[in-house]
Formats: C-alpha cells, structure tokens, sequence
C-alpha cells in the first residue's frame, strides 16, 4: 500500500499545481503536532523512495520534533508516550489512505504544515 502512496505523491509533487485543493489544519492547535508530524512521515518515506535523501532526512527531523512535542502535550494529559505513538499513527494511517485517493490534497496539506512548523 505505501509504495501506491508514494507513487502518487511523486505524480502530484511532479506536476504543476493551479488550483489549489483545501488544506487547512484543524481548529484545537495541540492536534496540529500529530496532523503535520503524520503529513512529514509520509513526506520523509516518499522522498526516501524516491532516492532525495536530503528531503527525506528533513522530513524526518520535522517528524522527530513533532513527535517530540506530540508526546509533550500526552505527558500533560497524564497520557503515556506509547498513547502518543500510537495517536500519532492513527494520523498517518489517516493521511495515508487520504492519499490514495487525492494524492494532491497531501502535498496541500504538507506544504501548509512547512509553513506553520518550518524548521
């Protein structure tokens, strides 16, 4: 399943984007960690893929950070690492089979979350 995900998103980094799919994060801003931590794992594995090890590996420190910062916010839920993890996963699995069916709305997506956490 992940390399038709790849697939994909190589296609829709490829090509020219004109109109611009809807690709905002949600409202509660302690989501925005695990939704743009998920949208940077599949843009670390999709460059990976692809063979950009420098995009990958810059996707993977912004994935590392949230992650970071994802189980920051559970510790203060008194919520252990492992319940982060695990919500975290259920956001790329979301992303991922959003993927499959608009490959572009990701890449929307992931370009939003360069800009709200860009280094």
């Amino acid at each position: 399943m992940m390399r038709a995900i790849v697939l994909l998103l190589v296609g829709a980094i490829a090509t020219p984007s004109y109109g611009q799919s809807s690709a905002e994060l949600g409202p509660n801003s302690d989501e925005h960690p695990f939704q743009c931590g998920a949208a940077f794992a599949i843009m670390a594995k999709v460059y990976q893929e692809v063979g950009d090890a420098k995009k990958s590996a810059g996707y993977q420190t912004k994935f590392d950070k949230l992650g970071a910062q994802a189980e920051g916010i559970f510790e203060q839920s008194q919520r252990s690492k492992s319940d982060a993890e695990a919500y975290m996963q259920k956001h790329v699995d979301s992303l991922a089979a959003i993927a499959e069916k608009d490959a572009a709305l990701v890449i929307n997506f992931a370009r939003r979350c360069d800009q709200r956490f860009p280094g």
